[in-house]
């Protein structure tokens, strides 16, 4: 029997109770947690959002916790009007079935609440043992290694470029492109996957794959949509006797006539963005997902300025998505513009969580900007962040020397400024000085829907 099962359980578990609980002033936004049937069971790390509705500091107070439960709370209590979280280790000691309820008090009632957890554990993870995460300890450090989905054609076994990758579990989802490989790496953690694979010209498919240390990495084969061919029209000749001219045929080719670039008619997919005044565009959006860029004046409209601008670049334009909090990540590899409703897609579903670390990020940025770079065209990383940066590693001058550095290479840099951080702002917009791009905060939904197309095009100006 494992003695220790690990939190931070990141196996799928099933539906959660949706519905708000009013308690006496404190909104519980969830109350339940149902696993359901789990198989590689690892206890997790649970959080519950609470919302303070009164007018008065409400405290979480001291629990009885029983065996199988950990419990975490804001010391400082939770303000009026603000939401704070709840964390709750559950631990079930053995398999089978469980049914328990965790019982909280907080200051504005006499009565308690209750937090309820169920489901069934049919297995343990054999990696459980290794990391027992507790509140007592806060130098638990996550086990985490490179999970790696390729997908391949069925038959040829070669890799596919830009499959859609969708990696679920529970109601959580991530959507990444594979690279040119056909291959998507990113680091995660012991857990049950949900994979939905879809590719140009192949059958989507639909698998599960549990990941750990050992089966860490899977291969995905995609099989090609059938192609119809028309049947050949039957030809019925009435006349079978062969005619042969008793006479040389000249053969003639019709004399080629030099047309003059400047005047031949080029069809535009944009006439207000035309090809013949506009150079192409290589942009790499760079894109805070942090816990600070939750709300309607942040990622809610830095969504409808990149879906506007999207909408409005040529087949010729390239775009790349990177996001980052804890990690950056390529969401998007290379991607024409053509491909619109793919990458609105994308932008539609990011998310906000974690911290936010824009030092290494932006260094991954340009070395994929520097990879797609195009020769006479407009290569640029637009970053896009409410400007509060964790570990940037090196100083801000130093970053501010190697944005420089960059921008003497061609490759440019501009900023898109969300929210009221000040502070933040100030240093994003010494970037964009330093990478000789622009900057832009972007306050409301109008100018989300017009000052980021305007930048492009007067950047891309032959």
């Amino acid at each position: 029997m494992i003695k220790c099962v690990c939190a931070v359980f990141l196996l799928l578990y099933g539906l959660n109770s949706k519905a708000q609980l009013n308690h006496d002033g404190l909104i519980i936004h969830r109350t339940a947690s149902t696993f359901g049937e789990v198989e590689f069971w690892v206890s997790r790390v649970d959080s519950f959002l609470v919302t303070n509705s009164t007018n008065k500091t409400i405290y979480i107070l001291k629990q009885m916790i029983p065996r199988d439960f950990e419990f975490k709370a804001p010391n400082l209590g939770i303000a009026p009007g603000k939401t704070s979280i709840l964390e709750v280790i559950y631990d079930p000691r053995a398999l089978g079935k469980f049914k328990e309820r965790l019982k909280v008090y907080h200051s504005a009632s006499k009565k308690p609440f209750y937090l309820n957890f169920e489901g069934i554990v049919k297995s343990y993870d054999s990696f459980a043992k290794m990391a027992c995460p507790s509140f007592s300890s806060p130098s638990y450090q996550k086990q985490n290694f490179n999970m790696v989905v390729n997908v391949i054609d069925s038959l040829t076994k070669e890799p596919i470029n830009k499959a859609l990758v969708e990696l679920s579990k529970g109601e959580d989802f991530q959507q990444f492109y594979t690279d040119k490989e056909g291959s998507l790496s990113r680091k995660s953690h012991l857990g049950l996957f949900f994979i939905y694979t879809e590719a140009d010209g192949y059958k989507s498919k639909k698998i599960e794959h549990y990941f750990n240390q050992q089966r860490r990495e899977i291969t995905i084969t995609l099989v090609k949509k059938e192609i119809i061919i028309p049947p050949a029209e039957l030809i019925v000749i009435e006349d079978k006797k062969l005619i042969i001219k008793d006479s040389l045929e000249i053969l003639t080719r019709e004399e080629l006539v030099y047309i003059p670039q400047d005047i031949i008619q080029v069809k535009e997919e944009n006439n207000d963005f035309p090809l013949m005044k506009f150079s192409e565009n290589n942009i790499v959006f760079l894109i805070d997902v942090s816990s600070s860029m939750r709300g309607e004046d942040r990622l809610a409209l830095l969504k409808k300025s990149m879906i506007q601008l999207i909408y409005m670049l040529r087949s010729v334009d390239k775009v790349t998505i990177i996001t980052y909090s804890d990690e950056a990540q390529v969401v998007l590899s290379s991607t024409s513009a053509k491909n619109n409703e793919d990458i609105v897609a994308v932008i539609t579903g990011l998310k906000a969580s974690g911290s936010t670390y824009g030092g290494k990020a932006i260094r991954k940025a340009y070395k994929v900007l520097k990879q797609e770079f195009l020769i006479g065209g407009n290569n640029q990383v637009i970053l896009a962040t409410d400007g509060g940066f964790n570990g940037l590693g090196q100083s801000e001058r130093q970053l501010n020397g190697l944005v420089r550095r960059k921008s003497d290479q061609g490759l440019f840099f501009s900023t898109l400024a969300f929210g009221k951080n000040k502070r933040g702002k100030e240093l994003i917009e010494e970037l964009s000085v330093s990478g000789r791009g622009n900057y832009l905060y972007i306050t409301s939904e109008e100018s989300a829907k017009k000052v980021l197309g305007e930048m492009i095009m007067e950047q891309s100006v032959r």
